[in-house]
This record gives structure tokens, C-alpha cells and sequence, in this order.
């Protein structure tokens, strides 16, 4: 028990005793005092620790040079360079020895832990330092710190002296000193290190467990069978015929042997063998009858040893040649291979694709669909050419692990539209690591651009090893619709298939946002026209509204005269910038009609009916009934590239985080793209709020990493090879993007405009685009917006409120005029942009910017 414990178990006898003059173990003066006593000590040995490792032999008190160093270098001065010098001169090296324990029971000290006898301790290191010393001196006498005192006065004086009585047995003494004093020291330590050592060892007991007798036995065997000893001609008859009857004899024992063999092959039952040994037995003793009958003759003994190596030639088993063994083991695992499952859900659906597969309302309301006639057919016989070449691939990629020391089994092949996914099993007690290591050189073996090691796949025990395929499947998008994987999904986006065949299809309100990083050609935009492809196949105009920004102009330029648009295809970013702010006011006018509503999302909004809607929200007036939103349609902001939107205008980022926070629930989502993924423009509130990110080839890891927070991306092969990581998998899914070339796109959009025209948003037609600088204010001059809606009655008398009470502050206006959320935001951010209020500082009011005289001139 430590003294602590001690003292303060002490402390608990007394006050159950009644002493009630017991000090509280927050004022234990024992217990300071040893605090103090150790940081006096701490501060020492650091002083001492500090003053020895820099020490200089140039510094003062010194001998080797003519002008000592002035300041000395030492770090601890002066007084640090002489208590040094004194030190190496009188010990030697080995001062580090005690010095080390010193610090060891400090150490032990501060966490609380017991050494048992300390002084003891203590000279078993002068013992070690002394050996040290002295070994150093015996050894190594011209290398040391100190000139003229290398090994330190003391162990040289000792050497000196025992190497004039003992020699070279000196040596002998110092050992045995040093093993002592480590002994003494620590003796856990010591009793440790035949273990460690042993331990150490492990990996040669190959060799000396080895059944080396045997294999010299074998190879002996091996060398007699290739060169058997020729026979000894005679010429005399009866020795001829006594050799011909050896002959005979040899003959006949070594068709026993191997009749007596296949016999003992095919008897299963204990006592059946055992009968068949005693008949062994009884021939072997027949034969040996026969054996001293010959040895009776003269000159038998030749004769014997001839036989003898005769029949051990005959009865050897014949072993089989090396290229044979290695063309069996190929075949073998070529047959083995051949019997794993290949996963290929790559095959062309066989029935035949139809429109009513696709997720749609069931009430049209006059509109047509585009029918999947208008789309390409998928590409067929895909997987008979593949399950060979990855039959091959796996074959090669077995041979490749053995030949570098891995030792694992394919389990499972998944064979994709552009990868391949082996699952190997690894033998126990090999790490995932050691594949990674690889990974360069199993490519080569496969002739493959890069090969992606999944070390953790869900569900499994498996190792994945995912390698490009040879030939990549065309993604069709006739093909996805008819999956029926989008079964009640709201917004669903046939995105193209995974890894394992399957296909891909998310639906954007669980998302419910989407960033799309990706290099050009990578097939960024090919991405997006699938995405929007997929909504004009299952999306009426009145149930999903698009806006487009297109600052390269020909990207979506296919798509203007859908009628899904809410305004025309956007070309100019400052006016993508004002259309952000404009959602973010629209998004506030929804939250607002679901709260009088009393439900929570776009969904249950869309649910009721008009006459449950008309109850919830207590209108009576028709006019008012008419204004009031019966459908609430779905909001889609495609933007081609965040980059040049970031560079026209900063603010944007402020109007994406809160319409990306909470636009959700009132069904406006937003899809990002860039092909450059850098920090200044996927900021961390965007990415933080963007759970859906899918990645095509990008230019280096740091830009993978910004997009996925991971690496990975930079090894993709391009041509729709991507990433997608959405809020229910944060693990990387590789997959290929559906191909939606132009001919599908304009015979879409063709179709489109023949059904119906568009219908554009009156507000977003008045939008002016956001310039800094004008009207002194920060979103510049929007005069079609603010004549619209400064016809409010309220505009003119929430203006004095706000210039009154000298701040800009949605709360006051609700109390004092007796509105809305929605309407009094609303109010603010038109007088903002009227240059009345100043910038948005967070949660606090905004700043009014103009005096009441200002105003009403």
C-alpha cells in the first residue's frame, strides 16, 4: 500500500474513532511536502539530464583547447558545462546508467507505483555504471567524451589494476559486475529478456525443427534408385543359375511387395488388416528360409546385395516429374476457379421493358410521358464475354498472392459493367496491409491500369481486390427504368450500376442534396443530363419545376423548352446568384403556408385535399382561396459550375448553406457541380451539407479527399467511372453512370415540347442579376423585384418600424404588424436589397443603414 493510502486510511480510523481534529486530504501538509520533495528532485535530474547530453569538450573547465568556449554551449551555462565535465571525467560513460534509474523512480513515483528497495537498486546501478566503465576502458580506452579520461578516472583505475593481476580475464570480471548490477537493478527486466529473446528466435525454428535425419535418408534413397550397382558377371554355371534364381527371387518378393500394398490400400477394417500383416509375417519367414539356403552357397554375398537393391528399385514408388506436378496444379485451379460463383447481374432483363414499370402518378391529368421508345436498347451478351476473362483474371491473380508470400483463397467473384470485385479470403494472422503494399505489382500481373484494395466490405470476412474490366458495359437507361428499383421513390435518379451489377437508382428528396466533383471527360455532365432525363421521365411539369444554370451555354442548351423549366436555361452567374437568394425567400413563403397548414413536410402537404386544406387554414374568403398554393410542386437547382458561381459572387455560399439546411422539408434540393474540388470552393458548410457527393476522376488525392474524405477518386478510369457515397452508406460505392447521349436527349425533348409549352415563374422572369457595388448596398439593384413588391401596403410602414427602433429585426416587425414569419422576412430582405438595411451578421439584427429624414426625402 502506498503512503497515500496509508495516510489516508489513517485518516478514516481517526474520525471513526471521534477525533474530529482530522486535516482534510486537500490540506494533507505530508503530502505537499512529498509533492514539493519530488518536483525538487524532477527539476535536478532534468537539470543534470540536460547539462550531460550537451556537453562540449570545448566548454570550460577544459584541457583539449587553447581558448575554451565564451559563453560556454552547454544549455545549463557554466555551472552545467563543469558539473558535466566532473561527471565524465570521474565516471566515465556509464554515469548514464544511474542516472537512468533516478529517473525511472521518478517516474514510478508520479503514477503512483511501488519500488521495492530503492538504495539496493541504487547500487546495483554504481555497480553497472563501474562495469560500464571498466569494459569501456578494456575496450575502446581512446573514445570518450573527456580527453585523457575516456573511460572516467575510477573504471580506469580499476581496469588498470585488474588487468594487471588477471589480463585478458579482466573482461571476464567486468561481465560478470554488470550482470550483477542489472540483476540487482531490475531484476523483472532481466528474468524477461530469455523470453523475449526466445521470442525473437521464433521464425528459425523451421530449421531446427526439421526433420533433417529423414530428408538425408530420402535424398540417400533418392541418389541409389538413379544409380542402381550393376550386377557381378561370373563364369560358372552354378553361379549363373544361383544368380538367375536371385534374380527370380527379387523378382517375385517385389511382386509382393507391391500386391501386398494395393491389399492393405483396400482393406478398411481394423481386424481384415491385421489378419493380412500375420500373412506377411509368414511369408516373410518363408523368405528368409530361402535367404539362408542361398547364403549356404559360395560367393552369396554379392548376390544378396544385388537383390536387396533390386528390389528396393522395384518396390520405390515411381515419383512423378516436377512439370508434371506444376501442369496438374494449374489445372487443378483452373477447375477450382471454375466452380466459384460469378456474380453477373449484367444480363439483359428478360422481359421486355414497358412504360408501366416506371414510378409515376397514376393521374396523368391530360399530360403524356415520353415513352422508353425514344431510348436506346442495352447492349446484350455482356456477361458470356466476360466470365471467362474473369475466370482468367482470378487464376492469374491466385498464382500472383502465392508467389509473394500471401497465402489466401478467392471466395466470391462480383463482376460489374466496368469492375471486377475478387473477394479473397486471407489465412489467419495475415494482415490487410501487406495487399496494399502490392497493389502495384498485382496490377501488373493483370495487365490492369490500378487495382483498389477494399480492406473492409460489410458483411464479410473477405479482403476485396477490385480490377478494372477489359470491356466496359454501356450503362442503358431503358434498362434501369425497368428494374424497378424506384418503387416509392419520390425523385428518383437512375444513376447507373455498381460494382456488383446491381443498379444504382437514389431518389434526391432523401439525399436531399447532390455535389458532383469530376475532371472534364471524366462524364460530370453526362451525369447530370441522366439526372435530368430521369425526372422528365417521372416527373409532370405541375409535380417538379427545374431551373438550369449553364454557364458554358451548351452543356444544357437541349433542355430549354421543357416544360419543367421555372425559368429559362440561366447563362449569367450573377443572375444564378440572385435566383439563389429569390429560393431562399420562396423557401421561407413554404415554411410558412406548412405551418398554417399544421404539417411538417411537402409531402403531407401535397397529401391532403382541398377541403381539408381549406379547414386547416380557416378560409372562407374565395379570392383568398384562389391565391393560396393547392399542389406544392418539388424545386430542382441544377448548377453546372460551382467554381465560376463562387468566383462572381462570394455571398452565393450563404444562400446555398441555408437553403441546403433547410429547404428539405419544403421540397427544394439542390445538385452542385464542379470540376474543381478545391477548399475555396467546396467550402466545409457546403460539403458538410451536401451528405450526397459522387465523384468521377479527379486530379489528385487532396481533391478526392475534399469531395469524398477519402482517397480514391484519383484512380478511377474516367468515361462515367465514379464514387457515390450517400447518407446511408458513408462507405465509397464505385459504379458506372448511366450513357444518355444527345440523339436520346433531343428525342426526348422533342416529344416534350410537342406535349406542352412552359411555364416560367413571373418572379423569376423580373430578377436582375446581383452586382456588388450598386445602391450602395450589397445585392445591388433589383428594380423589377421591388416594384413588384413594394405595391405591399405594409412596405412603407414596416420601413419606419425598423428606421425607428434603428435595427432590422423579422421578430419585431411579427409583433408589431401582426404578421407572419414568412411575410415579415420577407419585408427585411426587400428593404435590404433597397440598401435600407446593412449585412446579415448570423443570428443578430440587421443594421439600419439609413436615417428617418433620409427616408422620407
Amino acid at each position: 500500500m502506498s503512503k497515500t493510502a496509508r495516510n489516508a486510511s489513517s485518516r478514516a480510523a481517526r474520525a471513526a474513532e471521534g477525533d474530529t481534529d482530522v486535516t482534510s486530504p486537500d490540506f494533507d501538509n505530508s503530502l505537499a511536502w512529498q509533492r514539493s520533495l519530488w518536483v525538487l528532485c524532477a527539476g535536478l535530474f532534468a537539470f543534470v539530464f540536460l547539462a550531460l547530453a550537451s556537453f562540449n569538450s570545448a566548454d570550460p573547465p577544459t584541457s583539449t583547447v587553447a581558448i575554451p568556449n565564451s559563453p560556454p554551449l552547454n544549455l545549463c551555462g557554466k555551472f552545467g558545462a563543469a558539473l558535466a565535465h566532473m561527471l565524465y571525467e570521474t565516471f566515465g560513460l556509464g554515469v548514464w546508467v544511474p542516472l537512468c534509474y533516478a529517473g525511472t523512480l521518478l517516474v514510478f513515483i508520479a503514477i503512483g507505483r511501488t519500488m521495492t528497495h530503492p538504495f539496493v537498486r541504487f547500487l546495483g546501478s554504481c555497480m553497472m555504471m563501474i562495469a560500464v566503465g571498466g569494459l569501456h576502458a578494456e575496450w575502446f580506452p581512446a573514445i570518450g567524451p573527456v580527453t585523457g579520461y575516456q573511460a572516467g578516472l575510477i573504471p580506469m583505475a580499476l581496469a588498470m589494476l585488474l588487468h594487471g593481476h588477471f589480463g585478458i580475464g579482466a573482461w571476464l570480471v567486468f561481465l560478470m559486475m554488470l550482470s550483477i548490477g542489472a540483476i540487482v537493478m531490475a531484476d523483472s527486466i532481466v528474468a524477461m529478456l530469455p523470453g523475449a529473446v526466445a521470442r525473437s528466435l521464433e521464425f528459425l525454428s523451421p530449421v531446427w525443427k526439421a526433420d533433417w535425419a529423414g530428408h538425408f535418408a530420402a535424398m540417400r534413397e533418392r541418389v541409389r534408385s538413379m544409380f542402381p550397382q550393376p550386377a557381378v558377371a561370373t563364369a560358372t554355371a552354378p553361379r549363373a543359375r544361383r544368380s538367375a534364381a536371385a534374380k527370380a527371387a527379387a523378382a517375385t518378393a517385389a511382386t509382393a511387395v507391391v500386391e501386398d500394398e494395393t491389399e492393405e490400400e483396400e482393406y478398411e477394417d481394423e481386424a481384415e488388416l491385421e489378419d493380412v500383416e500375420d500373412s506377411d509375417a509368414d511369408s516373410d519367414a518363408d523368405s528368409d528360409e530361402d535367404s539362408d539356403e542361398i547364403d549356404a552357397d559360395d560367393h552369396t554375398d554379392e548376390k544378396v546385395a544385388d537383390t536387396t537393391a533390386a528390389v528396393a528399385t522395384v518396390a520405390a514408388p515411381a515419383a512423378p516429374a516436377e512439370p508434371n506436378r506444376q501442369a496438374l496444379s494449374d489445372d487443378a485451379l483452373r477447375a477450382k476457379i471454375a466452380m466459384l460463383p460469378v456474380k453477373m447481374n449484367t444480363k439483359t432483363p428478360a422481359k421486355t421493358a414497358s412504360d408501366d414499370d416506371i414510378p409515376r402518378t397514376p393521374d396523368y391529368s391530360g399530360y403524356q410521358f415520353p415513352t422508353l421508345e425514344l431510348l436506346d436498347e442495352p447492349e446484350g451478351n455482356y456477361s458470356a464475354k466476360m466470365e471467362a476473362i474473369v475466370q482468367e483474371q482470378a487464376v492469374v491473380l491466385t498464382k500472383t498472392l502465392e508467389q509473394y508470400g500471401i497465402k489466401g483463397e478467392i471466395s466470391e467473384m462480383e463482376c460489374g459493367p466496368v469492375v471486377t470485385v475478387y473477394s479473397v479470403e486471407l489465412e489467419a494472422g495475415t494482415r490487410v496491409a501487406r495487399l496494399e503494399t502490392i497493389a502495384k505489382d498485382i496490377a501488373r500481373a493483370l495487365t490492369a491500369p490500378n487495382v483498389r484494395i477494399i480492406p473492409n466490405m460489410a458483411g464479410r470476412t473477405a479482403v476485396g481486390i477490385e480490377v478494372p474490366n477489359k470491356q466496359k458495359e454501356k450503362v442503358r437507361l431503358k434498362e434501369l427504368m425497368s428494374s424497378g428499383h424506384a418503387a416509392n421513390m419520390m425523385l428518383p435518379m437512375f444513376m447507373g450500376k455498381d460494382s456488383a451489377g446491381d443498379p444504382l437508382v437514389l431518389d434526391l428528396a432523401k439525399m436531399p442534396h447532390m455535389l458532383i466533383a469530376g475532371t472534364t471527360g471524366s462524364g460530370k455532365s453526362v451525369c447530370m443530363n441522366t439526372i435530368i432525363m430521369s425526372f422528365l421521365y417521372t416527373k409532370r411539369p405541375d409535380e417538379l419545376k427545374l431551373v438550369l444554370v449553364d454557364p458554358k451555354m451548351v452543356e444544357m442548351a437541349q433542355f430549354a423548352d421543357i416544360p419543367h423549366l421555372a425559368c429559362p436555361v440561366v447563362t449569367e452567374m450573377a443572375k444564378a446568384a440572385a435566383i439563389l437568394e429569390w429560393a431562399v425567400t420562396k423557401m421561407e413563403e413554404r415554411y410558412e403556408l406548412l405551418k398554417e397548414a399544421g404539417v411538417r413536410d411537402i409531402r403531407s402537404f401535397n397529401d391532403l385535399g382541398e377541403a381539408d386544406l381549406r379547414e386547416r387554414m380557416n378560409i372562407t374568403d374565395d379570392v383568398e382561396w384562389a391565391r393560396i398554393m393547392k399542389k406544392m410542386p418539388y424545386m430542382v437547382f441544377v448548377i453546372d459550375e460551382l467554381a465560376d458561381l463562387m468566383m462572381t459572387n462570394k455571398d452565393v455560399e450563404q444562400s446555398i448553406v441555408r437553403i441546403a439546411q433547410k429547404a428539405r422539408a419544403v421540397g427544394i434540393h439542390l445538385i452542385l457541380a464542379t470540376q474543381r474540388p478545391q477548399a475555396t470552393v467546396v467550402t466545409g458548410l457546403i460539403k458538410s451539407n451536401m451528405p450526397c457527393r459522387v465523384a468521377f476522376k479527379v486530379a489528385s488525392g487532396t481533391d478526392s479527399r475534399i469531395v469524398l474524405d477519402q482517397k480514391g477518386a484519383e484512380l478511377l478510369l474516367g468515361q462515367g467511372d465514379m464514387l457515390v457515397v450517400t447518407p446511408s452508406q458513408t462507405e465509397a460505392r464505385r459504379c458506372q453512370g448511366t450513357l444518355v447521349d444527345d440523339k436520346e436527349a433531343r428525342g426526348v425533348v422533342k416529344f416534350l415540347k410537342s406535349v406542352a409549352a412552359p411555364s416560367f415563374e413571373r418572379q423569376l422572369l423580373t430578377l436582375r442579376a446581383i452586382n456588388k457595388g450598386e445602391s450602395g448596398g450589397e445585392g445591388g439593384d433589383d428594380v423589377g423585384a421591388h416594384d413588384a413588391h413594394k405595391q405591399d401596403e405594409l412596405f412603407d410602414k414596416a420601413a419606419e418600424i425598423l428606421i425607428e427602433s434603428g435595427r432590422g429585426s423579422v421578430s419585431l416587425l411579427q409583433r408589431r404588424l401582426a404578421i407572419g414569419y414568412g411575410r415579415a422576412s420577407r419585408l427585411v430582405d426587400l428593404m435590404g436589397q433597397a440598401g435600407l438595411l446593412g449585412e446579415h451578421k448570423g443570428s443578430q439584427a440587421r443594421e439600419v443603414v439609413v436615417t428617418m429624414e433620409e427616408w422620407q426625402r
